[in-house]
């Protein structure tokens, strides 16, 4: 959903309803959406999820934002609605053609943002491990989270963890510190403040922006996030 939080979502009775009616669900992780998975349990005669990463460990959950798993996932998608939506073969390889271009000039354009930084400048500090997917691909470290646990969006760190932060930032030369957009930052800024570190920087992979605004497709959602990034890295 537009400018949705992935993890604070509730199945409401209106996209119930929707859900009984489709014919195909695409969905990411059973542990990631698992609202869905017991809509599944409770619907087992019209539930045809198809789960694009169903055995992801939690730090792979968020492969979208991964170009190679995105291609995957676009691939996997044409391939199980092309029988079921009885969809135009010639026109529907040529749409799944131009995806994939789309996504690989993502690709190049992302990895042109972060060329010019030396590997050495590119360690970070997030909210949790979700960047795992797009920092591991394009050369980035995420040396530390602020949030141990991938679902516990707003807990605080202990005491100790918080020390335990603040000395990582300082002996692994950590450069930038990020936090999820919409989400509570105040212990991103404080750990900033802490360590004379740049105010950390909102990124915002879990969704897509309104229509019309930056980041309101996934090249865009990729390139939007990868600027914020290149440019705080090269503070």
């Amino acid at each position: 959903m537009s400018g949705g939080e992935l993890h604070g979502y509730h199945l409401n009775p209106q996209d119930s309803k929707a859900l009984a009616e489709a014919k195909v669900i695409i969905a990411i992780n059973p542990q990631l959406e698992p609202w869905l998975e017991d809509w599944k349990k409770a619907n087992p005669k019209k539930a045809k999820i198809l789960w694009l990463a169903p055995h992801a460990q939690p730090k792979g959950m968020h492969a979208w934002i991964n170009p190679n798993e995105a291609k995957r996932m676009v691939a996997e998608i044409h391939a199980q609605l092309q029988p079921v939506l009885q969809l135009d073969e010639v026109k529907s390889k040529l749409a799944l053609q131009s995806l994939v271009q789309e996504i690989d000039e993502t690709d190049k354009k992302v990895a042109a943002l972060f060329a010019p930084i030396p590997p050495q400048r590119r360690v970070i500090l997030s909210q949790h491990d979700s960047l795992a997917p797009f920092t591991e691909h394009f050369g980035l470290t995420v040396a530390e989270t602020i949030l141990i646990s991938t679902t516990a969006e707003c807990s605080e760190p202990s005491a100790k963890h918080y020390a335990d932060l603040l000395k990582a930032i300082r002996e692994k030369k950590i450069r930038l510190i990020t936090y999820d957009e919409g989400q509570n930052h105040e212990i991103a800024q404080r750990l900033a403040e802490d360590t004379q570190l740049p105010p950390p920087i909102p990124l915002s992979f879990e969704y897509l922006q309104p229509s019309g605004k930056e980041g309101d497709s996934w090249p865009k959602m990729m390139l939007l996030n990868a600027r914020r990034l290149a440019e705080g890295l090269q503070k």
